[in-house]
Parts: structure tokens; C-alpha cells; sequence
């Protein structure tokens, strides 16, 4: 087969659909840009966790597809301040009094690239901060933030770019909150599944899921490296990535009964991994900064927390791999 760019229509938004021999992909620039569809071809399976409806997607929307995170988790009581500016988000976790997640999964992008050259598909949105005078009262600098995916067979590469377009630097992290149906297939069994993450390090959280400072050594690292079930295990953890170890920073979702496993690879700028997971599904999210990172009384290099000087870009890369085993 192939390969495909359509325009389609998905839950009332105007989305692109694209794909080859290996998968195919539903993004939704309206949507946050999220890419709300992903399916395996060879084994007819969609891995991300898809809305059944714009009406159910209202409900939850960061618990569907793969929604860009900025900042990334919760920010205590909604604010932090850096340099003397203070920044102040909604407080959209009132049981907890926290902001989480951020603003660029929650507004429109657009598109602006979109082509297929031989094997390769590249699609280009771009969000822009100029285009919503309201997030002044949330977010004082002007950036701009392009998300690159590019399909070359089994794999997706996704590019986020972002662009301090102002005049002053400002602390940024970002993350994604990848949301798979686990297991893959209709038929398999949970325990039968595993999830690995290339991880040696477990933050403790206090009663409103921030940070305590605490790190400790992961009690079960090798299980949660060479890949564990979750039957029985509920999760909603953060863990460090210790990039001196000889870990491959990926995650790795392995469904034998269905025959599919995923790769989900991060470049060195994400540095965490949070686990959250509830029946049906899974989120491996790979982050820049731990939860909270520019309220903590710790280093930068601790807690991932990183400036961005006027003018200044920075790239960051992942990718999913499908595979048949």
C-alpha cells in the first residue's frame, strides 16, 4: 500500500488521516493537535486509546489519543515564579488545588506542512501563543511551538520544537500524556501483557501527587526494566531516568496474545517517566521536568527544570514503533 493524506471529518473537527503498509493516523489540529488515532495495520488494532465521540472526548480529554503537555503534571496551587515573574495557571485540580498539564493540548493549532515524498509522510502543525491574548494572564512570553510528525514505515517520529519568541527567557517543560489501549487486543488477558521502562529511580509524592524531594532507589527497578504485568497494579508514579545507566531511554508495550509490541523511544531531554494506568489503558508519559519542577527546593539538574533565553529553540524527539512479534 501506498502512502496516504486525506482530509476527513472526525468527531465533528476537520482532521487529517494518513498512513502506509504499517499503520495509519488520525491527527486533529482543533484538538490540541493531538494525534488521536494510531492503528496497526498487519493486526486491524488500534493502540491509542481513542473517544468513542466529540462528547466523550469533552469529558476527559487528556485520557485520549497523545495529548502535548506544557508544562507537563501538576503545578502546586496553580503558580510559580521564576526570575521575579510569576506565572499563574487555572486551578483545574480543585480536590488537590493544582493546575495540571498545561494549555497547548486544550486549544486549536494549525497546519502548516503536510506532504508525501516517496516512503516518507510529514505533517506540520504550529501553535502560537500570539493567536490567544488570554493565556497573557497564564503564560507573559510569546512562543511558538511546531509539532512534526513524520511517518516512514513501522515507525512515527514526532518533533516538538519550541520557540521563545519574546524578550525574556522563561522555564519551560514538556511531556506528553500517551494514552494505549493495554492490552492491545480485544481477546487479551492483562497479565498476559508487559510494560518495561527504562528506569532506577522513584520520587515520593505527598497526599496532593507533588513531589516531596524525596528520591529513593527503585525497590523493583530490574522487574520494571525487563518488563512487568499490570494485573492487580494501579499506578500514578514518577520515576527517573538515569541517563549514565546503558538503558535504551524507552518504553516498551508487549502484547504476545495479540502478536503487537510497541516501542516508544525519548531523546535525552526527557529525563522522567511518569506511570499512570487504570483498566483498559496505559500512560507511559516521558517528561523534560518532574512534577511541580520550578516550586522545588532542588537543583535544575535534579528536577529537569530548563531556561529558555529570547530568541532560543529547543528540539525534542520521539517516536513509536510498531511491531509484529
Amino acid at each position: 500500500m501506498a502512502g496516504y493524506i486525506e482530509d476527513i471529518t472526525f468527531m465533528k473537527e476537520q482532521a487529517i488521516k494518513f498512513g502506509n503498509e504499517h499503520m495509519e493516523a488520525i491527527i486533529v489540529p482543533a484538538l490540541g493537535s493531538n494525534l488521536l488515532s494510531l492503528k496497526f495495520i498487519h493486526s486491524d488494532i488500534e493502540v491509542l486509546r481513542t473517544p468513542k465521540s466529540l462528547e466523550h472526548y469533552r469529558e476527559l480529554p487528556i485520557l485520549y489519543g497523545m495529548p502535548i503537555l506544557f508544562p507537563p503534571n501538576r503545578i502546586e496551587d496553580g503558580q510559580f515564579t521564576y526570575k521575579r515573574t510569576t506565572y499563574k495557571f487555572p486551578i483545574n485540580e480543585k480536590e488537590k488545588s493544582n493546575h495540571i498539564h498545561g494549555f497547548l493540548h486544550a486549544l486549536p493549532w494549525k497546519v502548516i506542512k503536510r506532504e508525501l515524498i516517496r516512503n516518507e509522510i510529514v505533517i506540520k502543525t504550529e501553535f502560537s501563543s500570539r493567536d490567544f491574548p488570554s493565556l497573557r494572564k497564564s503564560f507573559l512570553q510569546d512562543i511558538i511551538v511546531n509539532l512534526t510528525l513524520t511517518l516512514v514505515a513501522d515507525t512515527m517520529n514526532m518533533q516538538l520544537e519550541i520557540l521563545n519568541n519574546g524578550l525574556e527567557p522563561f522555564p519551560w517543560g514538556a511531556g506528553y500524556h500517551t494514552v494505549f489501549n493495554f492490552p492491545f487486543g480485544s481477546d487479551s488477558k492483562i497479565e498476559n501483557c508487559l510494560i518495561s521502562l527504562p528506569v532506577n529511580k522513584h520520587w515520593e509524592l505527598n497526599e496532593r501527587s507533588l513531589p516531596t524531594g524525596e528520591i529513593r532507589d527503585s525497590s523493583n527497578k530490574k522487574e520494571i526494566q525487563n518488563g512487568f504485568s499490570l494485573e492487580g497494579r494501579l499506578f500514578d508514579d514518577i520515576f527517573g531516568y538515569d541517563e549514565e545507566s546503558d538503558l535504551k531511554n524507552e518504553c516498551v508495550l508487549t502484547d504476545q496474545q495479540a502478536g503487537v509490541q510497541v516501542i516508544y523511544h525519548a531523546d535525552q531531554h526527557y529525563k522522567f517517566w511518569v506511570l499512570f494506568n487504570q483498566k483498559g489503558f496505559v500512560c507511559p508519559e516521558p517528561y523534560t521536568w518532574v512534577t511541580n519542577a520550578p516550586n522545588l527546593n532542588m537543583s535544575d539538574e535534579s528536577t529537569g527544570l530548563r531556561e529558555l533565553g529570547a530568541g532560543e529553540q529547543v528540539i525534542l524527539k520521539t517516536k513509536l514503533v510498531l511491531k509484529e512479534i
